[in-house]
């Protein structure tokens, strides 16, 4: 016998299923910033063939400040060194050549600092965390842990500064081989919990499901 009391369209809002996080969030030309959703030409050293990025994440750019600053002083020391002549005992050619010594230095900081900005990116698939370290421009450390393995996430927001720019750390806390995984001075940190929740929930549904990769 029908239930009078359901009302039709309530059954149809609940059966109709939930679309993943993943198609929710909109698509991004570019990759070039701090918080890019769904980039479109991202891919990564150890990305599976049916894997899609999700989040990929840098630093806030307030973190460039300092070093940015930096550069721009070692640009001027120059010429503020010249109202005081301390190395005049050295013949015209050795001024020239301890210049551009210095622009090449000031040139060498600067792309360290930005390149290391731009590829220490932390990402985040439809299947796993990926954290990826440039401690040099030489050397290379990639960590990772699936969806399913993630067991708790906290943020730290500490300062005025951070939280008046919205920035933080995100601390994962995995059962995979590496204990911790942390998304160091990222952009909108509560944001990012929250699509990592919503990811660990429709990943258990895809286990109860049996559709889980």
């Amino acid at each position: 016998m029908p239930d009078i009391f359901v009302d039709k369209k309530v059954e149809k809002e609940a059966a109709k299923p939930v679309e993943p996080i993943t198609k929710t969030l909109p698509l991004s030309e570019s990759a070039w910033s701090s918080f890019v959703t769904r980039p479109k030409k991202v891919n990564f050293e150890t990305q599976e063939r049916r894997e899609k990025v999700v989040l990929l994440l840098r630093r806030h750019w307030l973190t460039n400040v300092p070093w940015a600053l930096l550069v721009v002083l070692m640009l001027v020391a120059p010429a503020f060194f010249s109202f005081f002549p301390l190395n005049d005992f050295l013949p015209g050619k050795f001024h020239l050549v301890g210049l551009i010594g210095w622009y090449l230095l000031t040139t060498a900081v600067f792309l360290e600092k930005s390149l290391s900005w731009l590829f220490n990116v932390n990402l985040i698939t439809d299947e796993r965390i990926v954290d990826i370290d440039f401690p040099t421009l030489l050397y290379r450390h990639i960590s990772s842990a699936k969806i399913d393995h993630i067991e708790d996430i906290s943020v730290q927001v500490g300062g005025f500064v951070r939280s008046l720019f919205n920035y933080g750390d995100v601390l994962i806390q995995t059962a995979g081989t590496q204990p911790e995984i942390c998304f160091e001075a990222v952009p909108q940190p509560a944001r990012v919990v929250k699509i990592l929740n919503e990811m660990m929930l429709q990943e258990e549904q895809e286990k109860l499901e049996g559709r889980a990769r």
